[in-house]
Order: structure tokens, then C-alpha cells, then sequence
């Protein structure tokens, strides 16, 4: 008798500790319908708009359009950006429940700190996602329905990581950086200008893909011997044309940019479609660091890697050298060498 009350002890004592512990790992417990924790989205070609904000408050809104994912109506989306929540849209799933003792806490951060995503399909609203923050392992992050009653640790089957980084409000942060956004084909002609040096300038202009011809901007004469392959390849390099980033009005240059605009720049780059399209960018020098000039070296006075930049006068963005290195040439060196 002693020995079956022993044994009773010990099972009950066993239960509890099984209950705690899958309490504290949020279990496997069903009372909660599978609509409470239902965050996937199977069919992702069907969504065709989605709408992220935060408390901040930032708000971006991404469409899908015939010519591809369109922000706020006006600029085109990061292809990286979007593939990535697409997938995570796609892949999530719960990974477990919380324990009761955290529920409080979790819904107070999704209220202060929650982005809120809002997901269409075929042009209706089909779901509304509150991403909170990673949860402590960061091996998924705390997400609810806006129609389920409880939040949920989420996380991607076989990722190491937290998915609240995908989801981006701030607008800018979902623009491409291709500057041009144009095919070679379609570009009729190219001005490049470097104010400081006219003689290496010049006006690039496309009769067909085999006939184009150069102008130099200082004596405006026609370039002899200009390379077709070295041309063709120009307009190639600048229809690719990108920005390391956006300059928003955080930073502090914005806070000049009328005062960049209005002096003398790197270089002018003008291109034109034979749709009638045009596109300006300018770049302006960006002031060295005190500790790297050499006074001896005029060109140690400024940053030998980046430029500010404007597209149109409108868009200000940050341009490397090294992102610029194919475009940046001279007339003479568009022309025929030796080896052609």
C-alpha cells in the first residue's frame, strides 16, 4: 500500500514537471484554433499590394504592378526586398505557443513596438499580421492576427534567425537604387559634362545600335574614330546606373542640399530616351575627414570613395567611385585604340 501511494507521488510530481516545462516551451497544446496562429500566406501571386507601418510613425505601401512592384505609387522596389518577404510570407509558421505568464507582457510590446502588415490579395484585404520583436532565443519573432486571440512565437522551418527585419516600414528603405532605370536599347543620348574639364566632355548620340556618333562639349566637333563596342558599352553602364543609398532628411547633408545644388558639381549626366524620357544626375565632392587630408595633396581634400548625389534635383543619394567607374570617361577614351 505504502509502495502504490510512493508511486502515485512520484507520477503526479512527474506531471507537474512535464506541465512546467512545456508551459515555459509553449507546448504543444491545441485549445487554440489553427485560425488564431494562421500567419502563412500559400499564395503569394495573388497578393498585389501590401501595406507596413509602425508607431514612428513610417509607412510604406508596395503594389504590384504590370511593370513589377511599384512603392508608394512612384518608385520602383528593391527586387532583393521584396523576394525576401515574399519567402516569409510564404515559409512562416508558428513555432510555439506562450506561456500565460508572458501574454501581457508580448501584447504590450506588439502595441508600442509592433509594425503593423497589412496583406491584399486580388484587391482585397486578406490579412492583417502585428510583427513584434525577436523572441529571446531570436530564433523566431512574436507575431498575432489582427482577428486571433493570442500572440505566438513565428518562425521559418530550418532559419536561424528573426523575421522582423523583413518586414520594412520605412519607405525609403525599399527603393532601388538603380538610379536610370532605362534599357540601352531605348537611350537616344548621353551628355556627360565634368565642369572643371570641358576638353574631356562630350555629347554621345545613338542613330541605331551600329550608329552613333561623339561630340566634344568644348569645341563641339565630332570625335573621330569613336568605338562602337566602347559606346555600346557605355550605354550599358549608364542604364545600370545605382546608388549606394538614399540620403534622407535625418541626415544632417540634407539639410544642405540647396546649398549643393546650387554650387558647382563632379560632373553633369544627362540621358535621354527616343521616348522623349530624361534623366539628370549630378554629383558633388564630399569633404575628407580632418585626420586623412595632406595639405600638400589638393586631392586629399576630399572623399576619394563617395559622392553626393541628385537624380533630377529631386532625389538625394549617396554614389561610390567604384559604382561610377564605367561611366565616369572622357571622349578620348571612347575612342578606337591600337587593339580594335
Amino acid at each position: 500500500m505504502k509502495k502504490n501511494l510512493l508511486y502515485l507521488i512520484v507520477f503526479v510530481v512527474l506531471l507537474l514537471v512535464a506541465g512546467y516545462f512545456l508551459s515555459e516551451d509553449g507546448g504543444t497544446s491545441t485549445l487554440e484554433g489553427p485560425e488564431n496562429y494562421d500567419f502563412a500566406i500559400k499564395d503569394t501571386a495573388s497578393i498585389d499590394k501590401i501595406i507596413i507601418s509602425d508607431k514612428t510613425p513610417n509607412r510604406a505601401t508596395i503594389r504590384r504592378t504590370s511593370d513589377g512592384w511599384e512603392l508608394d505609387g512612384e518608385y520602383a522596389v528593391r527586387r532583393d526586398a521584396i523576394e525576401i518577404l515574399l519567402e516569409t510570407l510564404y515559409r512562416m509558421e508558428m513555432k510555439n505557443f506562450l506561456p500565460q505568464r508572458m501574454v501581457p507582457e508580448v501584447e504590450k510590446q506588439l502595441a508600442v513596438y509592433g509594425k503593423k502588415v497589412e496583406i491584399f490579395q486580388n484587391g482585397e484585404l486578406s490579412k492583417v499580421i502585428y510583427v513584434g520583436k525577436p523572441i529571446p532565443s531570436e530564433m523566431g519573432t512574436y507575431m498575432k492576427l489582427a482577428d486571433g486571440d493570442l500572440p505566438y512565437a513565428v518562425h521559418i522551418p530550418g532559419f536561424n534567425g528573426f523575421l522582423n527585419t523583413r518586414f520594412i516600414s520605412q519607405s525609403y528603405l525599399w527603393r532601388s537604387r538603380d538610379l536610370v532605370q532605362m534599357k540601352p536599347r531605348s537611350i537616344k543620348e548621353v551628355e556627360l559634362i565634368y565642369p572643371d574639364s570641358l576638353a574631356a566632355s562630350f555629347k554621345l548620340t545613338v542613330f541605331s545600335t551600329d550608329s552613333m556618333y561623339l561630340t566634344n562639349a568644348e569645341t563641339n566637333e565630332v570625335v573621330p574614330d569613336l568605338s562602337q563596342v566602347k559606346g555600346r558599352l557605355f550605354l550599358a553602364a549608364c542604364a545600370s546606373l545605382k546608388a549606394e543609398g538614399e540620403i534622407i532628411p535625418s541626415d544632417p547633408i540634407f539639410a544642405r542640399r540647396d546649398s549643393l545644388l546650387a554650387s558647382t558639381p563632379a560632373f553633369y549626366l544627362t540621358i535621354r530616351t527616343k521616348g522623349g524620357e530624361e534623366k539628370k544626375i549630378s554629383a558633388y565632392k564630399i569633404k575628407a575627414a580632418p585626420e586623412t587630408i595632406d595639405y600638400n595633396d589638393p586631392q586629399s581634400f576630399f572623399d576619394p570613395d563617395r559622392l553626393h548625389g541628385f537624380v533630377n534635383d529631386d532625389r538625394m543619394v549617396l554614389l561610390q567611385y567604384y559604382g561610377l567607374r564605367n561611366v565616369l570617361k572622357s571622349s578620348e577614351e571612347l575612342r578606337l585604340d591600337s587593339k580594335e
